[in-house]
C-alpha cells in the first residue's frame, strides 16, 4: 500500500490525516513538522488577552492516536525525482505520495537583531511563550502591513500595555483608514506611519527598537506583520501550482496556504479553518479513491478584505 508523507501539522495537515484515517486505517502515514504541538492559530489573540483558552495538543499524542509516524524536524529540500524529503540534522525520508501542508510564512524584512528573544514574525509565533513575555512586558511595538497586524494591535490594547503601531502606510485599509485611526486613538495606541523598523536592540533579549525616523523606543516585545507568502520553497526552483492541490510534480500535492496563488487575497492565514478543512477532506478522498473527483468547489475567500474590515469595526462598535 502506498504511503503518504505530510509536511505541516497545522489545520490543513491535521485535518487531512484525520480524514485519511476515517477512510483507511492501514495506509502508512508520516507527519513532519518543526513544532511538537498543534494549536488553532485563530485562537491565539483571544488567548493572549485572556478571552479564551488555547487548546494545545502534543503531536506525539495525536500521532499515537491516529497511527502516524511523527518526525520533528525542519524540511530543507525535496527531491521530486528520487521522492525524498531532506531534513535538517536527521535522515532523509522517502515517500510515495507527498502532501505539502506547510501553510503561509512571513516575508523576511532582514531587520538587524531579529534573532533576539522577544522578536516575532507572525508566522513563527509560539503562543504560550509569547503569553509569558506579555505577563512581564510593558512596552510593545507592532509593525503592521496587513489586516492581521491591525487585529493584533487591537487585541493587545485590551491588556492595558503601552502598544505602538509602526507602518510604512495604512493605505491597505482603504476607505476605512480614518475609522481605524479613530479607533486606535480611542485605545491609546500611538501610530507612526512612513517608518520601518531598522533594528531590535538588546543583548539576548529585546530592550528597544530603532526606527527609520530615526528614533528609539523602549520595547520588550516586537511583532512583525510583514505580509505572507505560500510556504513551499523546498525545491530548486520556485514552483507554481498547476491547479487546486496539484504541483508540477506527480504524487506531490499542495494543501491549504501552501497551494495559494494569491496570498494577497487571503485576509488572514489564521482565519481560514473552514476552507482548509474542506480542502483536506476533498484531497484525502481523492488520494484514497485514486481517482479524480469532481472539481473542488472553491468558495469565495472567507475573509474578504472589505467584509472583514466592516465586521471588525462592527465588533468594536465603532460607527463608520
Amino acid at each position: 500500500m502506498k504511503s503518504i508523507c505530510v509536511i505541516g501539522a497545522g489545520e490543513a495537515g491535521i485535518n487531512f490525516i484525520k480524514e485519511i484515517r476515517n477512510l483507511n486505517r492501514d495506509i502508512p502515514l508520516k507527519l513532519v513538522d518543526t513544532r511538537d504541538k498543534y494549536f488553532k492559530r485563530r485562537d491565539i489573540f483571544n488567548y493572549w488577552s485572556s478571552l479564551s483558552k488555547l487548546e494545545v495538543l502534543p503531536l506525539v499524542d495525536f500521532c499515537a492516536e491516529y497511527s502516524v509516524e511523527f518526525v520533528q524536524a525542519k524540511v530543507e529540500r525535496i527531491n521530486p525525482n528520487t521522492k525524498r524529503v531532506f531534513l535538517k540534522d536527521k535522515p532523509s525520508l522517502g515517500f510515495d505520495n507527498l502532501v505539502i501542508a506547510s501553510g503561509f510564512k512571513s516575508k523576511n524584512l532582514s531587520i538587524k537583531g531579529d534573532f533576539r528573544e522577544g522578536f516575532w514574525y507572525l508566522s513563527d509565533i509560539e503562543p504560550v511563550k509569547v503569553k509569558d513575555y506579555l505577563s512581564i512586558s510593558s512596552d510593545i511595538v507592532v509593525y503592521v502591513s496587513t489586516l492581521l497586524g491591525i487585529k493584533l494591535v487591537l487585541s493587545l490594547s485590551l491588556l492595558k500595555k503601552d502598544v505602538k503601531l509602526m507602518a510604512d502606510s495604512l493605505d491597505f485599509l482603504g476607505d476605512y483608514q480614518e475609522s481605524f485611526r479613530g479607533l486606535l486613538k480611542e485605545r491609546n495606541i500611538d501610530v507612526y506611519t512612513g517608518v520601518r523598523i531598522e533594528e531590535a536592540i538588546g543583548e539576548s533579549i529585546v530592550k528597544a527598537v530603532k526606527i527609520s525616523l530615526p528614533k528609539v523606543f523602549s520595547s520588550q516585545l516586537v511583532f512583525i506583520d510583514s505580509g505572507f507568502k505560500a510556504n513551499r520553497d523546498f525545491f530548486e526552483e520556485e514552483i507554481i501550482p498547476r491547479d487546486v492541490f496539484f504541483s508540477p510534480f506527480p504524487d506531490i500535492y499542495l494543501l491549504g496556504g501552501a497551494g495559494s496563488l494569491h496570498v494577497e487575497n487571503e485576509c488572514f492565514f489564521i482565519d481560514m479553518d473552514e476552507e482548509v478543512r474542506r480542502e483536506a477532506v476533498f484531497l484525502a478522498k481523492m488520494l484514497i479513491n485514486r481517482e479524480q473527483l469532481p472539481y473542488f468547489p472553491q468558495e469565495a475567500p472567507l475573509s474578504k478584505k472589505e467584509e472583514y474590515l466592516a465586521g471588525l469595526l462592527q465588533q468594536v462598535k465603532l460607527p463608520h
